[in-house]
């Protein structure tokens, strides 16, 4: 009997990971006519929030929820003999309750952003993801799935970016981008 141990052979492991990936990816048919998807990224200044209790106690004690865009997948498709482009994501969205939360939800507002190369905001759309809790549970992660859809109107998708990010109070706003050395 032969017993091939892959993690004593990394280079082959490599090499053959990359040779199928190549042989699956011709099977797909030809897509070199078809353009790239538009770009999509998690604002840094905008990736993580905390949630506090109503009033002016900003400490551990009074947070509600901490929450977090963590990543986001998707795919895109062309219509209209490549004249619109429809993308489809799930972002996954984060939430650990704090020690003020009475909830069993948190409710997460974030944006999704098109932009042009020169950040110009071509439109914007605010969406608020439902994070349920259940008995003792301190952390959830869910995904919020969603479209957008693009009108190329003659220009190429890597003229545009889908930028995303929470909704940030200012004060919030503010702190993390001074953390950050903004």
């Amino acid at each position: 009997m032969i017993s091939l141990r892959l993690s004593r052979f990394p280079f082959l492991t490599v090499l053959a990971v990359v040779l199928l990936a190549g042989i699956l990816s011709a099977c797909g048919g030809n897509k070199r006519n078809t353009p790239p998807c538009p770009r999509v990224g998690i604002l840094g200044d905008a990736q993580k929030a905390t949630q506090y209790r109503d009033g002016p106690g900003r400490d551990l004690t009074d947070v509600t929820f901490q929450t977090e865009l963590l990543d986001y997948n998707g795919t895109c498709k062309f219509q209209d003999k490549q004249a619109t482009v429809v993308i489809s994501f799930i972002l996954q969205i984060g939430a650990a309750r704090g020690p003020a939360a009475t909830g069993t939800e948190a409710l997460v507002p974030y944006f999704v952003a098109l932009v042009d190369t020169q950040q110009n905001v071509i439109s914007r759309e605010r969406f608020v993801a439902r994070v349920p809790f259940k008995d003792a549970q301190r952390r959830v992660v869910v995904g919020d799935e969603f479209e957008q859809v693009l009108p190329l109107n003659g220009r190429r998708t890597t003229e545009f970016e889908i930028l995303v990010g929470l909704e940030l109070p200012a004060d919030q706003l503010d702190r993390v981008r001074q953390q950050r050395g903004f």
